[in-house]
């Protein structure tokens, strides 16, 4: 596991989804020829798992938002 820098956040995606069951899915959608992406929170966090081979990660809404000094708008 790679230690996170400045304020990353470090997480086992085992803890939160079976990643047998998931490796399952997305083998079956891409033997199908047929595209997939399974989406789930982990602390906050959006994970997308895509039979692409890709695993984007976004941060939380307002994660980088300081509303002290200029509120963020609502999206």
């Amino acid at each position: 596991m790679i230690k996170p820098t400045g304020s990353q956040s470090t997480f086992a995606l085992y803890e939160y989804v079976n990643p047998d069951a998931l490796e399952d899915i997305i083998e079956v959608c891409a033997s199908k020829k047929s595209d997939v992406e399974v989406r789930f929170t982990v602390e906050g966090y959006l994970v997308s798992v895509r039979s692409d081979n890709t695993i984007p990660i976004y941060e939380p809404p307002g994660a980088h938002c300081d509303i002290s000094e200029n509120p963020c708008p609502v999206s």
